[in-house]
Formats: C-alpha cells, structure tokens, sequence
C-alpha cells in the first residue's frame, strides 16, 4: 500500500510517524509534519490536486483540520478513485469533526486516563491488523511501551505520577533533532529487548535538564501580567521548552490564570494547571486555535508577524 501521513510536529506527532514507518515501511509512506498554523493550508492543497490519487490511505493524525478544509475532504469522497481517509485526533476542540465518518476525534482512553494521537493511531493499526503482520510479538511489545510513554508525556500524567522517563524521552527528542530520533527510535524498538535508555543518552539528558533549570529561571524574570479575555495572564516570550516552562512558571505565579508563551516564528502557547478554565475552548479556539484544557495554542500568521515588524521599525 502507498500511505500519506499528515502530523504534527510534537513528540506525539512524530511518534505517529515513527509508527507509521513501523507499520508500513518507510519506502511506502510518504509524511509530513505540520503545525497549527501550515495544516490546512497543506492539507487542502493536497486535496485539491491529484497527487492524492496515488495514495490508497491518508492518515491525519495528532492534529486536525479546520470545517472548511473538512468539507473539502469530505466533498471529494465522491471521486471515483479517491483514497480512504483517516483523521485521528485527541485534542476536545476537534470534536465537532465527528460528525465525519472519516474522523474519530477522543480526548479519554478510559474513564481515567487522556489518550494521544500516538495512542490513536496505534490502536487503528492494532486492530486493523496491520501492526501484527509489520512486526514480530517481540518488537510490538516494545512499540507497546513506547505508546505509553509517548501517552503519558503528551497528556503530561508524568507530571502526576512522578514519573520522568516520559519527559526524558522528549528531552532526548530535542536533543537529537526530529530525523535522527526518530531513526534512532526505530532501531531501538527492534534490536534492543527493553526499550530504554544507554549511560550515554543520561549524560545528555542531565545537562539537557540543567539547561531547562536555567532557561525557566531567566523566562522568570521577564513575566508581563495582562488581562486577556477577562482572565490574569502572565505572557512571556519564548521559543523553548514550551510544556515544561509553562507547567513551572503556573506552579511560580498560582495568582496567575494562565501563562502564555510567544514564539513569533510559529505560535502562541497557553498553559495553566487545575481547573480555573479551559484553554482550548475557553482562550485558544478565540484566536484561531485549539487544544486542551491546560495546554493550547494558536498560530502566528505572516499578517501578524509583518504588523509587528512595522510597529518595530516604523522609522
């Protein structure tokens, strides 16, 4: 089969990827990452042209797409030679996509516990079959565990739990870089008997967290609080360790509702902790975004990226 892949650019996102290399081979799947603020633009185009045709199954995982970009989808069922879509997504401000027979939009596993994209898309390979036959029992266990813990990370449960080999594991994501991980995933999951760590991988991860300590810590220092929608926000510029600075700066300032973090090459990031409201629905989904209840963005346009350069060198 000759598969396409659209996902997103987080950990969960690539680990789609990386199950999908597993499941079909990476000569037969064709993907591509994408943010909040290029998925629908690449998503449409794709649909749009004929490229499409050359494809027997196209998976959207991780991340979805807008109603518009949905309706073009779903018009184009109608083409003789149309390949089937699969949409898997777990982020509550996609749930109105249900109403599509192509898309399957779930933000709990269980009645405990938050699923992920990774998960989702495991799940869809599993009982379709198509995991089993790609891989030995020996290797699908280890691809079992590594669900999980891209699972835990997402859903940010490590935190809960006390649990840092989830976060580890995305620390090492950018460590190494998107290809190399995920090349260097892969391997692991099929020669080594438990998925784990080497001595070396841990010497990075622990100057890795020491660069982490000192970049909150100057992040810290330069809080701006502003009301937003009715909420107190502390915003800060940053273009690294959106989750983990996030989380630490909420546990810093609980006067505060929300934090939000401002990558001006890509996103605007909203984070809190507890249940004071919901930031996918309640703050993201205003500006264009989306996400979950505690984590949630939305994407910087070139409009607003260019507005900014003419505030700054209006001279």
């Amino acid at each position: 089969m000759k598969i396409k892949l659209f996902t997103h650019t987080d950990f969960d996102g690539i680990s789609c990827g990386i199950l999908g290399i597993l499941a079909f081979g990476k000569e037969s799947i064709d993907i591509e990452y994408c943010d909040y603020s290029n998925i629908n633009e690449q998503v449409e185009n794709f649909y749009i042209g004929s490229e499409k045709n050359k494809y027997d199954i196209i998976f959207i995982t991780d991340i979805s797409v807008n109603n518009d970009v949905a309706t073009i989808i779903d018009y184009y069922k109608d083409e003789k030679y149309y390949p089937k879509t699969v949409l898997l997504d777990h982020h509550p401000t996609a749930l109105e996509l249900n109403k599509y027979d192509w898309a399957k939009v779930e933000a709990m596993l269980n009645d405990k516990e938050k699923t992920s994209g990774t998960r989702m898309f495991y799940d869809w390979l599993l009982n379709s079959n198509i995991l089993k036959i790609a891989i030995s029992d020996d290797i699908l266990k280890n691809v079992k565990d590594f669900v999980e813990i891209v699972r835990k990370y997402d859903v940010w449960q490590w935190k809960a739990e006390n649990d840092l080999i989830p976060k580890q594991w995305n620390d090492l994501f950018y460590i190494m870089g998107r290809n190399e991980f995920i090349e260097s995933i892969i391997y692991r999951l099929k020669m080594y008997n438990i998925f784990g760590f080497c001595d070396f991988d841990l010497k990075l991860l622990k100057y890795k967290q020491r660069d982490i300590d000192s970049y909150i810590e100057s992040k810290n220092k330069q809080i701006i609080v502003k009301n937003i929608l009715g909420h107190k926000a502390g915003i800060i510029f940053g273009e690294q360790y959106c989750s983990e600075l996030g989380n630490k700066l909420c546990e810093l300032h609980p006067e505060l509702d929300f934090i939000v973090i401002i990558d001006m090459s890509s996103a605007i990031s909203y984070r809190s902790i507890g249940d004071k409201l919901d930031l996918g629905n309640d703050v993201a989904k205003v500006y264009g975004g989306g996400g979950h209840m505690n984590a949630a963005g939305n994407p910087i346009n070139n409009d607003i990226r260019n507005k900014v350069l003419s505030l700054l060198f209006n001279k």
